[in-house]
């Protein structure tokens, strides 16, 4: 019968939509008006400030400008000497919440098909290097501040799936990584 023929497809899809669930992000704490509000990751537009925390799912493509939740100042948590600072392993409490100013952690398996998390050091005077994260990342561990850089069509994630290259049947990071510096 002619419905198997429009079935079938659907079948097919069925594990990609299924991981398509678990990559899309509800909401996203977003800087708005200079506060922090919790908003629809799908309003998100280009040069919005986002705050990510462990568990959250990166709702557009961003870059990390920061580590931790607030921006902080290296010489008033571990004062000014400069060796103090390279050996930091201090956290600031944030609203009752405390995270490392030292790394981010992020599983971008479900994007690119990496096998290991992604480690994003705080150098020795409490910058990071920018760094991409790709909408329906995780966050594993720690926290930061990033700019977005992508949303809607312009991730990463919507050109591999236009390409047919989503869900990645291996790793994709190195072709991922240039087409995210090709945007």
């Amino acid at each position: 019968p002619s419905w198997v023929c429009c079935l079938l497809p659907c079948i097919n899809h069925i594990p990609s939509m299924k991981q398509f669930r678990y990559v899309q992000p509800d909401d996203a704490e977003v800087l708005r008006d200079g506060r922090w509000i919790r908003y629809d990751a799908a309003s998100l537009v280009l040069g919005d400030i986002v705050r990510l925390a462990e568990g959250d799912v990166v709702p557009a493509d961003c870059v990390v400008i920061s580590l931790g939740m607030e921006h902080v100042d290296a010489s008033s948590i571990v004062g000014d000497d400069e060796e103090d600072v390279g050996n930091a392993t201090s956290a600031v409490a944030n609203n009752g919440i405390i995270e490392s100013l030292t790394e981010l952690t992020v599983d971008s398996h479900y994007i690119t098909g990496e096998t290991k998390p992604k480690h994003i050091p705080c150098r020795a005077n409490q910058t990071v290097q920018p760094a991409l994260l790709y909408y329906g990342s995780r966050v594993l561990e720690g926290a930061c501040i990033a700019l977005v850089t992508g949303c809607g069509e312009r991730t990463i994630l919507a050109k591999l799936i236009k390409e047919g290259r989503w869900p990645p049947k291996g790793d994709l990071s190195g072709e991922v990584e240039e087409i995210g510096r090709m945007n």
